[in-house]
C-alpha cells in the first residue's frame, strides 16, 4: 500500500471516530481528503469523469447545485454575504473524494468496515466522559462542541449505519459482529442521554426502508408480522424508557399549550418560525432574501406581531428546518439545490441496491440510510448551519457512494480491479 493509500484508508476508518471527538476535525479532514483526492486526480487521471454513467454524473451536479444555489442569490441581491457560502462549498468539495475513490483498489475501501462501529462508540465515549450538559435543569448532554440535537442525531445515525454494516465485505468474525452490534447500542444510548427527539423520528424511517428491501421476496407472514413486531417494540421502549415518554410528551403539552396561545415553548417557536418562513417564501419565492435574510427579518416580524420576541430572537440563530431556511433565504433555487442533495445520492444508492455486487448492495443500503436520515433530521433542525455537520454529511455520502460505484463495476468487470 502507497503512501497516499495509507492516508485515504486512515481516514476512511477514523473518520467518523475523529470527526466526533475533536472539534473542527470534520471539516479538517475533509478538506485534507479533498486536497489529496484532487491531487491523485490531477497526478494519475485516475477516477476522471470519464466512466461515469448518467447517475454519477447527476450525483456530481447535486453536490454542486447548493453552492450555485447560494452563489446565485447572493449576487443578485447585491450583497454576496460570502460566510454562507462556506458550508454549501463542502459538497463541492467532496466532488474530487467522490472521482478519486471510485477508482480506487477494494483493499483501501474496504478499511471503511469499521468506521461507522468507531463513530457510534465515540460518541457514547463523550456522552460518558466529555460530555456539556447544554440545557440547565433538563439534562441534555452533547459534546464539548456538538449540542445535544446535532450530537444526538450523528450518534444515532452512527449506531444504526453499525448495525447495517454487518457482512459488509465479508462475513464477519464474531469479534466484528460484537464490535457492530455494541456501535449500535451506543449510537442509541447516546441518542438517549441527549434527548434529541428529532432524531428519534428517523427511526420509523430507517425500519421502514429496511422493511421494504429485506422483504423482497419474503412471505406473506412475515410482511405482516415484521411490522406489527416493530410496532410492539417501540410501545416497550416508550414505556421502558422515562426519557423517551417524558420527551415525547411533552410534544403533547407543547402543542395544547400552542393552541390556547402559549407559543413560547420548544414546539410552539418552530411552529412560528415554519409559519414565517412560508409566509416570506411566498412574498419573494425565486431567490429568496440572500444570505441571511431571514434572520434578518426577525425583528421585523416581531414588531408586525408575526412572532413573539422569544421566536425572534431565537430565529436569529436558525430556522429549525433545513428545507424552509434554504428556500427562505435562497428562494425556490436553494430549495430544489437543497432537495437534490437528498434525492440524487437517494436514487444513486437505489439503483445500486440491484448490483451484482453484494458489498455494491450493502453500501448502497448504508447510503440510503444515512440520506434518509439526514432529510428526516433536517426537518426540525438545520443540519447544514454547522460546517461539522455538514462536511461530516457530505463526505460520508461521497465516500459511500464511491464505494458502491467501485465495487458495482468490479462486479460487471472483474478484471478492472
Amino acid at each position: 500500500m502507497t503512501a497516499g493509500d495509507s492516508v485515504a484508508a486512515f481516514l476512511l476508518l477514523t473518520y467518523p471516530a475523529l470527526a466526533m471527538l475533536f472539534d473542527g476535525a470534520a471539516s479538517a479532514l475533509m478538506i485534507a481528503a479533498a486536497v489529496l483526492s484532487l491531487a491523485t486526480l490531477l497526478a494519475r487521471r485516475s477516477g476522471s469523469p470519464a466512466g461515469l454513467d448518467n447517475l454519477g454524473l447527476a450525483f456530481c451536479l447535486a453536490l454542486a447545485a447548493p453552492l450555485a444555489a447560494v452563489a446565485l442569490s447572493t449576487l443578485a441581491h447585491g450583497h454576496p454575504v460570502f460566510p454562507v457560502w462556506d458550508s454549501p462549498s463542502r459538497f463541492l468539495l467532496v466532488i474530487p473524494v467522490f472521482l478519486a475513490l471510485r477508482r480506487a483498489p477494494e483493499r483501501r475501501l474496504a478499511w471503511a468496515d469499521l468506521a461507522f462501529p468507531a463513530g457510534a462508540l465515540a460518541t457514547l465515549f463523550i456522552a460518558l466522559f466529555l460530555s456539556r450538559d447544554w440545557s440547565v435543569g433538563e439534562h441534555r448532554l452533547g459534546s464539548k462542541f456538538l449540542n445535544p440535537i446535532h450530537f444526538g442525531d450523528l450518534a444515532l445515525a452512527f449506531g444504526v449505519l453499525s448495525a447495517e454494516a454487518l457482512n459488509w465485505w465479508r462475513k464477519d468474525r464474531p469479534w466484528v459482529v460484537a464490535l457492530k452490534i455494541s456501535g449500535l447500542f451506543a449510537g442509541l444510548a447516546t441518542s438517549l442521554l441527549t434527548g434529541s427527539r428529532g432524531g428519534w423520528l428517523a427511526l420509523p424511517f430507517v425500519l421502514a426502508v429496511v422493511f421494504w428491501e429485506r422483504g423482497r421476496g419474503k412471505s406473506l407472514r412475515w410482511k405482516v408480522l415484521m411490522p406489527v413486531a416493530i410496532v410492539v417494540l417501540f410501545g416497550i421502549v416508550y414505556g421502558a424508557s422515562s426519557t423517551v415518554r417524558e420527551r415525547i410528551d411533552v410534544i403533547s403539552s407543547n402543542l395544547t399549550q400552542y393552541e390556547h396561545g402559549h407559543e413560547d415553548t420548544s414546539v410552539g417557536v418552530r411552529l412560528q418560525l415554519y409559519r414565517v418562513a412560508v409566509e416570506l417564501i411566498a412574498r419573494h419565492p425565486v431567490l429568496g432574501l440572500g444570505g441571511h435574510g431571514f434572520r434578518d427579518e426577525m425583528n421585523a416580524m416581531a414588531r408586525q406581531g408575526r412572532l413573539t420576541p422569544a421566536a425572534a430572537q431565537l430565529g436569529k440563530g436558525e430556522v429549525h428546518n433545513q428545507l424552509l431556511a434554504y428556500a427562505a433565504d435562497y428562494g425556490i433555487v436553494g430549495g430544489l439545490a437543497l432537495l437534490a442533495i437528498y434525492a440524487v445520492p437517494a436514487v444513486f444508492f437505489v439503483h445500486r441496491l440491484r448490483s451484482a455486487s453484494a458489498i455494491a448492495r450493502s453500501t448502497a443500503m448504508l447510503g440510503l440510510l444515512f440520506t434518509v436520515m439526514f432529510f428526516i433530521f433536517g426537518l426540525t433542525v438545520e443540519t447544514f448551519d454547522l460546517k461539522g455537520t455538514v462536511s461530516i454529511y457530505a463526505l460520508v455520502v461521497a465516500a459511500l457512494a464511491a464505494i458502491a460505484d467501485c465495487t458495482d463495476r468490479g462486479a460487471a468487470h472483474p478484471s478492472s480491479n
